[in-house]
C-alpha cells in the first residue's frame, strides 16, 4: 500500500502536471469508488480549476476553486495517470477528469479499494475520514506520544498503525523505524521508556525524509508516474529482508513474524521485547553438562524452562501421539501410547530424511507451549531457555544472550554411559550438532572438561 512518502511524491508528481488545469466533465466507471454523493461529485467539479495539492497523512488532496477540495486515499493500488483524451481507456480506469486542455486525469485502481470524495475547504478537516487523523511525525510532540502510550497493552507494531494516534506510518515504514530504533515489534507500547520514545519520533522523521527525497519504495505495483519507481525500497534494511542476515549485527538472521494480521520483519538480536522477562539461552551437544548447568543456576532462583522436558511431557501426551502417528507416519518407535525417545533417535539415524518434517512438527509444539510458560513470568523475571537445537529450532530469538556449552569427546562419552548411546551413533549426533558454526552465534562459550565447581564458577562469570 502507498504510504506517506509514496503519496508525498505522488503529489508533487501531480503539481508538475495538472496545476491550474480546469475540469470541464468527470466519468465515473465505478460509483463504489466515489464515497460522497455521486451527482454532486459530477457536477459541482465541471468549471473548477485545480489551484493547489495538499497531503494529510495518506491522503491526497485536491484544493479548486469554489471552496471545493477532492479527498483521495490510494489504499493498495491507486494511481492517477495523466493522458491526452484520445489514449484507449484502460479497464482500471475508474474515474476520469477531463480537462479543457484535452488532457486527462485517471484513477486508474486494479484492486479497486481506493476511494475518491468531494467537500468544502472550509471543513473538510473537521469531516470523517481525515478528522480521525492524528499529527504527523514532522509535527508531534514526544510529550503526546508518551500521554497516549502510557495505558496501551498493545504490540508497538500495532500502535504505529492506528493513525488516530501519530498518522503517516503504513507497514514498510514500521518495521524501518522499529528497527532503527531497536524496539521489538511485539513490545508493548507501555513498557516504552521517554528515549524509546523519542527514538520512533526522529526515526520517523528522518526514514520518512529520506523515502521522500528518493521517491517512495516501489512495492508490487505502485508507481508514482507511470512507467518511473522509487528508489528507497534499496534502502529498506528490515521489510522484506526475512531470512537474510542483519545489516546492523551481522549476527541474526531478520525473521518474519505477523502482528494482527501484518506481516513484520525484525532482528531477534537488535530488538530486544522490553516486555519480556531477561531470557538466557543455554544450548550444547548431548552429554557436554547442558542440565547440570541449567540446574546449577536454578539454585540462584532463575527459572529455568526445560525444551527436553517439554518434549518428554509432549511424548507422553497420547493427544500428541496420535497427531504423530497421522502426521508423520513414523512406524516403531512407540512404548504402547508413549513414543520412545530411544528408539526415535535410532530410526532417525537410520532415517535422515523424515529428520526435518519431524523437527518442524514437535518444535512449533514445543514452541508454543515455551511462549505459554514466558506470558505467565513478570518482565523483570530471568528465564534460563535450556534447548539443546536452540539454533535449528530457530528458538534463539526468544532469547537475550545465548550460552554454549560443550566437552572433549573424552568427557563426553564419560556422562553419557547411562544413556545408551554407542560411540557410533555419537560421532553422527556430534556431525549434525555443528559445534563450530554454534561458537559464531553464541554470546558465551563454556568449555565443561573440569569439575562441577569450575562449571558453576564459569557460570557465576557469564551471569
Amino acid at each position: 500500500m502507498p504510504e506517506l512518502p509514496e503519496v508525498e511524491t505522488v503529489k508533487k508528481a501531480l503539481e508538475r502536471k495538472i496545476l491550474n488545469k480546469t475540469i470541464f466533465d468527470v466519468e465515473i466507471y465505478r460509483d463504489k469508488t466515489i464515497i460522497t454523493d455521486i451527482d454532486q461529485f459530477k457536477n459541482n467539479l465541471k468549471g473548477q480549476t485545480i489551484v493547489k495539492l495538499s497531503r494529510k497523512g495518506k491522503f491526497l488532496i485536491f484544493h479548486l476553486t469554489n471552496d471545493l477540495v477532492i479527498i483521495s486515499h490510494l489504499r493498495m493500488e491507486g494511481k492517477f495517470f495523466l493522458k491526452n483524451e484520445n489514449d484507449p481507456i484502460n479497464k482500471h480506469d475508474l474515474v476520469i477528469f477531463k480537462f479543457n486542455d484535452h488532457t486527462e486525469l485517471r484513477y486508474n485502481d486494479t484492486r479497486r479499494f481506493g476511494i475518491l470524495g468531494l467537500y468544502n475547504e472550509s471543513n473538510y478537516l473537521d469531516i470523517s475520514p481525515i478528522n480521525k487523523l492524528g499529527k504527523e511525525p514532522f509535527e508531534i510532540k514526544k510529550e503526546d506520544l508518551i500521554k497516549a502510550y502510557k495505558n496501551k497493552n498493545v504490540p508497538i507494531k500495532q500502535i504505529l498503525l492506528d493513525q488516530s494516534i501519530m498518522c503517516g506510518l503504513g507497514n514498510i515504514y514500521c518495521d524501518e523505524v522499529l528497527f532503527e530504533s531497536k524496539i521489538h515489534p511485539l513490545t508493548l507500547a507501555k513498557d516504552l521508556n521517554e528515549l524509546d520514545i523519542e527514538n520512533i519520533i526522529n526515526n520517523s522523521i528522518k526514514i520518512l525524509n529520506k523515502a521522500i527525497s528518493l521517491g517512495g519504495s516501489t512495492i508490487h505495483s505502485y508507481q508514482s508516474e507511470e512507467g518511473i519507481n522509487g528508489e528507497f525500497q534499496i534502502n529498506l534494511k528490515a521489510y522484506g529482508n526475512e531470512n537474510k542476515l542483519c545489516p546492523n549485527c551481522q549476527k541474526e538472521l531478520l525473521r518474519k513474524i505477523k502482528i494482527n494480521g501484518r506481516g513484520t520483519t525484525y532482528c531477534p538480536n537488535c530488538q530486544r521485547n522490553k516486555s519480556l522477562p531477561f531470557i538466557i539461552g543455554v544450548t550444547g551437544p548431548v552429554g557436554c553438562g547442558k542440565s547440570t548447568a541449567s540446574k546449577l543456576l536454578s539454585k540462584d532462583k532463575y527459572q529455568i524452562i526445560d525444551a527436553d522436558k517439554i518434549v518428554h511431557e509432549l511424548y507422553a501426551n497420547s493427544q500428541f501421539v496420535e497427531q504423530f502417528r497421522k502426521s508423520l507416519k513414523i512406524k516403531d518407535v512407540y512404548d504402547g501410547n508413549i513414543i520412545n525417545r530411544d528408539l526415535l533417535r535410532k530410526y532417525l539415524l537410520i532415517h535422515p530424511q523424515i529428520k526435518n518434517k519431524l523437527e518442524k512438527f514437535v518444535w512449533k509444539k514445543v514452541e508454543d507451549k515455551i511462549l505459554s510458560m514466558i506470558n505467565k513470568c513478570q518482565k523483570d523475571d530471568v528465564i534460563i531457555l535450556d534447548v539443546p537445537l536452540l539454533f535449528e529450532s530457530k528458538l534463539n530469538y526468544l532469547c537475550d544472550k545465548i550460552v554454549l556449552i560443550y566437552c572433549s569427546q573424552i568427557n563426553q562419552i564419560k556422562h553419557l554411559k547411562n544413556r545408551n548411546i554407542n560411540d557410533d551413533d555419537l560421532i553422527k549426533i556430534n556431525q549434525n550438532f555443528d559445534i563450530e558454526n554454534k561458537k559464531k552465534k553464541a554470546d558465551y562459550i563454556i568449555v565443561n572438561n573440569g569439575s562441577i565447581d569450575d562449571l558453576k564458577n564459569k557460570l557465576n562469570n557469564i551471569i
